[in-house]
């Protein structure tokens, strides 16, 4: 009879002890370097505190939060966000990541979800690529038809790449690309795509003033072409510029044979964009050298 009554104090007395231990962590404010937390949760550290107040809101270094997470200490208030390959959908609309992009001048950018993508938020405005050359050299080069390779001046009748460029501008959002070339090739006049995107360029070329003659169809070509990676041609824009009638003969009827040609195009990565001429006029002397007059021989590629 004694050692029942000894059990059942036993479970009595291990049925209350916990209950003594859980009661405090119910209702109790939790603290941290202090004996008196004001908050549901009080940290307190060298700078200041980090509180979670009744309302569930969280202060780093802020007494009174008003947002969900609040940072708003002063000049120590930043907030470090990290880089993840997770998708949009999976991170839900509202996340935030950063993304460390060597191929972006800004050398990195934060995005958000909308929930369905990832959209950037970048600093300088939109990614831009943006090069500038002129030309004032005479080298060429055939690469369609008999005679191809390197020339002086434009060959007649035969297409031919504006080569040996001087760039004056090769930048991405605003920082210049290191190297200066990595887009724009001026020894080729080549410039090759960095990322997908729609490209506007133009270029304009003239020759050395001279007398036109009309003893035939004379025209000529300023013709962007667009090869992809693998170097298939997959475009050419072409402007045609013609004499109807003769300059006349004298030095002060001379006139600087030339063209433009302006485009819009679609680039995938790594699509090749390059200027080519061809032109088919009659000269007095023949000469079809180029103006180096810098003004005239010029090239811009800006991204949209």
């Amino acid at each position: 009879m004694i050692i029942l009554q000894h059990n059942k104090i036993k479970k009595i007395v291990g049925s209350i002890i916990p209950l003594l231990f859980l009661a405090p962590q119910v209702s109790a404010q939790i603290g941290v370097g202090t004996r008196s937390p004001a908050n549901s949760a009080d940290i307190v550290t060298d700078a200041g505190n980090v509180i979670v107040d009744n309302a569930g809101k969280v202060g780093v270094l802020v007494a009174s939060p008003t947002v969900a997470v609040d940072l708003r200490s002063g000049s120590n208030g930043s907030v470090g966000v990290g880089m993840t390959d997770q998708a949009a959908p999976a991170a839900g609309a509202g996340a935030l990541r950063y993304v460390a992009s060597p191929a972006i001048g800004v050398k990195g950018y934060l995005e958000l979800s909308d929930g369905n993508q990832w959209i950037g938020l970048y600093p300088k405005g939109k990614p831009r690529i943006v090069v500038m050359a002129n030309k004032t050299s005479q080298n060429t080069e055939v690469f369609e038809g008999p005679d191809s390779g390197a020339k002086t001046g434009i060959m007649q009748r035969r297409s031919s790449y504006l080569t040996n460029w001087t760039e004056v501008l090769d930048s991405d959002s605003g920082v210049p690309t290191t190297p200066l070339t990595s887009t724009f090739n001026p020894a080729t006049g080549e410039f090759i795509a960095p990322r997908d995107g729609v490209y506007f360029a133009t270029f304009t070329f003239a020759l050395q003033s001279n007398n036109v003659n009309t003893g035939s169809n004379n025209q000529t070509e300023a013709i962007w072409e667009v090869r992809n990676p693998a170097g298939t041609i997959t475009q050419r824009v072409k402007t045609n510029n013609g004499y109807a009638s003769d300059s006349g003969a004298g030095t002060s009827n001379q006139v600087p044979v030339g063209s433009a040609c302006t485009v819009s195009v679609k680039l995938n990565k790594g699509d090749k964009l390059r200027p080519f001429t061809w032109i088919s006029v009659q000269f007095d002397g023949n000469n079809s050298l180029f103006n180096t007059d810098a003004s005239y021989n010029v090239l811009t590629i800006v991204e949209q």
